[in-house]
């Protein structure tokens, strides 16, 4: 049981990182639009959504126990 946890916990920290790299990549989009072109906040609004939606989904508070 305790190895589950332990996997579980893993999986939580990479998928909230994950998370946290999408959204600054989303920030940096949306600062630098020489990367996309003249037309990028679209992008980069759906890629900040999708970065946080990631880090609220890896429940990594409650692992902290």
């Amino acid at each position: 049981i305790s190895r589950g946890k332990s996997m579980n916990k893993k999986f939580f920290v990479i998928q909230f990182f994950i998370g946290i790299i999408v959204a600054l990549i989303a920030a940096v989009i949306m600062i630098d639009g020489s990367i996309f072109g003249e037309n990028h906040a679209g992008i980069a609004t759906i890629l900040g959504i999708i970065g946080i939606g990631i880090i609220a989904s890896s429940s990594i508070w409650t692992i902290k126990k």
